[in-house]
C-alpha cells in the first residue's frame, strides 16, 4: 500500500469509522496527501477531528463526488454493511482516477482456521453490523466496472483484501473503440 501513496495524492477513505485506517495512511505519507473521509455516521466523523482531512457525510452506494476525483480510494470494513454490493463497488471505481487504485478489505465468507477468525465471525453476526461476502461475487461485480486488474492481497482470518487498478484513460478509450 505504501507504494501507492504518492506526495500530493488525493485519497478517499470510504466508511472511515473512527479514522484508524486514515491515521495509519497519514502516518506513512505525512501531510502532503489531501485526505477525504466519508462515513454515514456523523458521530464517527466527529471522532476523526485529529486527522487533517475533509469530512463528508454520505453512503458508499451513492458517493457525493465527481467521476475520477481520487488517486486512491480505500474502503475497509464497510462494504459488508450494504446489501447493494454491485452498486457500491461501481461507485468506488467511478470516483477513482484513470490510473488510480481502489483498495477493499471486507469480511469474507471463506474457510478460516483459528480463534481470531471464529471470534470475528461471532462478533459480526452477534452485533448485526454486516455480513460475510462471497469474494467471487465481489470480484464479478468489479469485473463489470472499468478495471483492468484485481489483485488479492494476503489477509488473515475471514477477510479478503483486494487491490483494484483502474486503467489509464487511453486504455479505456481504446477498449471502447
Amino acid at each position: 500500500m505504501r507504494s501507492l501513496l504518492q506526495p500530493n495524492c488525493q485519497l478517499l477513505d470510504v466508511g472511515c469509522g473512527t479514522g484508524c485506517f486514515a491515521r495509519a495512511l497519514q502516518s506513512q505519507i505525512g501531510q502532503s496527501a489531501e485526505i477525504t473521509l466519508l462515513d454515514p455516521c456523523t458521530e464517527m466523523l466527529n471522532r476523526t477531528e485529529d486527522i487533517r482531512a475533509r469530512r463528508v457525510h454520505g453512503r458508499l452506494e451513492a458517493l457525493p463526488f465527481a467521476d475520477a476525483e481520487f488517486d486512491l480510494v480505500t474502503c475497509a470494513w464497510a462494504l459488508e454493511t450494504t446489501t447493494r454490493t454491485s452498486q457500491a463497488v461501481s461507485e468506488l471505481v467511478r470516483v477513482a482516477k484513470p490510473g488510480g487504485f481502489v483498495c477493499l478489505v471486507f469480511c469474507a465468507d471463506v474457510p478460516f482456521v483459528g480463534l481470531a477468525g471464529k471470534l470475528m465471525r461471532s462478533a459480526v453476526s452477534f452485533r448485526g453490523t454486516g455480513r460475510f461476502l462471497d469474494p467471487g461475487h465481489v470480484e464479478t461485480a468489479l469485473e463489470r466496472t472499468a478495471v483492468d486488474r484485481i489483485i488479492r492481497l494476503p489477509c488473515g482470518g475471514p477477510a479478503v483484501a483486494l487491490l483494484i487498478h483502474r486503467p489509464e484513460a487511453d486504455l479505456v478509450i481504446a477498449a471502447a473503440a
